[in-house]
């Protein structure tokens, strides 16, 4: 059983602390958005664990300023998603995908308690719109966190080498970070924090896990086959999240919520909020059931967003005797989520449609 706890905040040692703090204030002296943008990515190994992180300066467009230090192959998959469009900014939840760590330059205005708190300890100060430093951890499912000491370290390894690639753009040296298929990838002089190796290396390849099955409950679904279920139309069943986060956990993450709804009406039969760990199909799997359990309804065809979710659903639907379905675009769901958005942004509770 989940036990409700307040968010913890990691403990960096305040020398960690002052050497990202150094590597910060010498990015912004740089200015590199007037050298490079975010297509520019910068890629850096740390050399003890191998891990692999790819950055992007912001600031070209002129509103947002600082370095988003992706990480691993899942945080490179993202970023090139983005790149191409194969995300789509409207449908997908991708404030909930990023998988980075970042520094934003913000102003003191926008800064948290917490923050001003370190920077009062390095006895540090700060003028202008953009130059306060914002550091900030960002994983999939969970709302931006503070960092934790590993955290702060590899952000300031990425932004020394951020640093290292901008003077040598500067300078001729060098004229590009990524290439088709490859990225130029720099590693620490032995010894050294602000010298590198750079060597070309190929884009990494994301395999995401395999969606685990649900783990249906058969003596549930007996029970369900024993009722007189009056027959529906198609059902639509997804989980998105909702940008309100929920400070319950360790790290406050953001309301993901699992719905089923009547396909030609839109009338919700399940909606409940659901914990970032729980995997997408076994919530849908719960709330399929919960819904015929709860409505005494059975449709003929369930459709759902993924083929891969499809897939690993498919033993629910022979076991209740329907369809599940891929579909790109869950209509009434996505009215449904439109709706939650615009109450949320307007401060008031979601609206849920009746039959």
């Amino acid at each position: 059983m989940h036990k409700p706890m307040n968010p913890i905040r990691p403990s960096v040692p305040i020398s960690v602390w002052k050497e990202l703090y150094t590597a910060a204030g010498k990015f912004h002296a740089l200015r590199p958005w007037e050298t490079l943008d975010d297509t520019n990515l910068i890629s850096v190994r740390e050399p003890e664990n191998s891990e692999t992180g790819f950055g992007a300066v912001m600031g070209s467009g002129g509103t947002l300023f600082g370095f988003c230090l992706y990480r691993g192959a899942e945080g490179f998959d993202i970023y090139r998603r983005m790149m191409e469009g194969a995300i789509d900014n409207e449908h997908d939840d991708v404030f909930t995908m990023q998988n980075c760590v970042k520094l934003e330059l913000t102003a003191r205005s926008d800064m948290m308690n917490e923050d001003l708190a370190v920077i009062r300890k390095l006895s540090l100060s700060f003028k202008g719109k953009h130059a306060w430093p914002e550091f900030r951890s960002l994983l999939p499912g969970y709302a931006p966190w503070f960092l934790t000491e590993s955290e702060a370290h590899f952000l300031t390894l990425g932004l020394n080498a951020a640093c290292y690639h901008v003077e040598r753009v500067n300078s001729g040296e060098v004229n590009e970070s990524m290439r088709d298929g490859e990225c130029l990838v720099y590693t620490p002089v032995d010894g050294a924090k602000t010298e590198f190796h750079a060597q070309w290396g190929p884009w990494p390849v994301h395999e995401p896990p395999p969606a685990a099955p649900p783990i249906l409950n058969l003596a549930r679904l007996n029970d369900l086959r024993s009722k007189r279920l009056t027959p529906d139309t198609p059902w639509e069943a997804d989980v998105f999240y909702l940008p309100s986060p929920i400070f319950d956990c360790e790290r406050p993450y953001y309301t993901r919520l699992v719905v089923v709804c009547q396909e030609s009406t839109g009338f919700t039969f399940h909606a409940d909020v659901s914990q970032p760990e729980t995997p997408v199909p076994q919530l849908l799997a719960d709330a399929i059931c919960s819904s015929i359990e709860k409505h005494g309804f059975i449709p003929d065809t369930i459709f759902v967003k993924g083929a891969d979710e499809a897939a690993v659903l498919m033993p629910l639907a022979k076991a209740l005797g329907l369809a599940i379905r891929a579909q790109k675009n869950l209509d009434s769901i996505q009215v449904l989520k439109e709706s939650m958005l615009d109450n949320l942004m307007r401060g008031g509770p979601p609206r849920r449609k009746r039959k």
